[in-house]
């Protein structure tokens, strides 16, 4: 069965639960040219008239300005994204289909994108609410709030669960999302380069471009400081940030979501909301439980959730599913001193040579374009494992998506290598 999820961050069409194709909700649209995902992301300050971010969010009738290529409406650029990502997986016009939606989807806007999405050649078998899809995999009792940060707004799903999950309201914050938040710090790196140079590297669209794809990258690095350089007219000019600072300013954007979660809630979280740097720390700071929500977790339940269910011939929106006892544990902030202390390994053994981890240890690929593989973090709950490449990563050989605590004797293999933290006395 095939699976599209439609969160604009991370827009996901997987078959029998490998992910086909991953990219995000925005579209550059030219007079005689349309491109989607990463190519529009890489415009999105060179021609912001152009670039379009909220018609995944607007779902509807209204107009494009300017016109683009194919494109006069919000739901003109939904269905040219639609018929993109059918095309790039080739997907048939008799596969069928489940779509998981944003938990602020009106009635309206639900009948449009039905039949927009009849339009673009899939075959629909049902809608599965986001948040109830994300809470199914999480082993949480009671009150839940699902939390998923969007391009332009983040979402909060309301729910109850017990054996079976159920949504009951849904809140909205404009104030925080990727694209603003990005906004946010571009003024604080801008600043910096004015009080360094006088230069003002928002006045320009060529050097704005620069930093927003400089920002992108460290956000979601391992790294806890990097330089962020401009190069305009054969001068290039460069500050340093820190993580810390970008938390930092990102302080009341994040008190937005935690003001519209309720005291008893504990929290689920997607994947680009678990990745923003502090704004995990920041909704769990009074010691509230949360589980990170994975794509392969949702498609997992789901299927298991759903099974026989598809094939009634009635399309509908499902906004409460049966659990199916594959859940995962919830990740508890401790405030208890007398809390059972972690175990860390202490070394990270490959080919018969075992390094030191200390406070971090990053392994690369060692290539000549070398790239990130994963970064091993001392935590106080224990050491992190932080994923830093696509190619799959498995410990002890079970596929890892997403951040997870790992111990001494854990095995983890990726591309064709195989390491094994131990502790070493003395």
């Amino acid at each position: 069965m095939w699976i599209l999820e439609l969160d604009d961050t991370e827009i996901r069409l997987c078959k029998d639960g490998e992910v086909v194709i991953t990219e995000p909700g925005i579209a550059w649209a030219e007079v005689k040219e349309l491109k989607f995902g990463e190519a529009a992301l890489r415009v999105a300050k060179l021609y912001p008239a152009r670039v379009h971010t909220q018609y995944w969010n607007l779902m509807d009738q209204s107009h494009v300005e300017p016109k683009g290529f194919a494109v006069e409406t919000q739901a003109d650029l939904v269905y040219q994204q639609l018929l993109h990502i059918k095309a790039q997986a080739k997907l048939g016009d008799k596969d069928e289909v489940l779509i998981v939606v944003p938990s602020d989807r009106t009635e309206q806007q639900l009948r449009l994108l039905y039949g927009i999405i009849l339009k673009a050649g899939y075959n629909v078998v049902d809608f599965v609410d986001l948040g109830v899809a994300g809470a199914l995999a999480s082993e949480g009792h009671g009150a839940l709030a699902y939390v998923s940060v969007g391009m332009q707004r983040t979402v909060i799903t309301h729910l109850k669960a017990s054996d079976r999950v159920v949504r009951e309201k849904v809140s909205v914050t404009p104030q925080l999302g990727v694209l603003p938040l990005c906004n946010t710090w571009i003024r604080m790196v801008a600043e910096k380069f004015l009080a360094s140079s006088r230069f003002d590297p928002r006045k320009f669209a060529e050097t704005e471009q620069q930093i927003f794809d400089q920002i992108l990258v460290f956000v979601q690095s391992p790294k806890n400081n990097t330089a962020i350089e401009t190069e305009y007219r054969g001068f290039t000019r460069q500050v340093e940030i820190s993580k810390a600072e970008v938390i930092e300013v990102a302080k009341d954007r994040y008190a937005s979501v935690l003001s519209r979660i309720n005291t008893e809630e504990d929290l689920v979280l997607s994947n680009t909301t678990h990745t923003l740097p502090g704004l995990t720390e920041a909704l769990t700071q009074n010691g509230r439980k949360y589980f990170v929500s994975t794509f392969q977790s949702v498609v997992d339940e789901l299927t298991a959730s759903l099974g026989d269910d598809l094939a009634t011939g009635q399309c509908t929106l499902h906004t409460s599913l049966t659990k199916q006892g594959t859940s995962a544990p919830f990740v508890e902030k401790h405030n208890d001193t007398l809390a059972e202390t972690p175990v860390h390994p202490t070394h990270i053994l490959h080919q018969a040579t075992a390094y030191p981890i200390g406070s971090e240890f990053t392994v690369n690929s060692g290539e000549l374009d070398e790239s990130l593989l994963f970064t091993l973090e001392h935590r106080s709950r224990g050491t992190a494992l932080k994923i830093g490449t696509s190619a799959p990563i498995s410990v002890n050989g079970a596929r890892v998506h997403s951040e997870q605590i790992v111990q001494p004797g854990d095995r983890i293999s990726v591309l064709d290598r195989n390491y094994e933290l131990i502790m070493v006395q003395g």
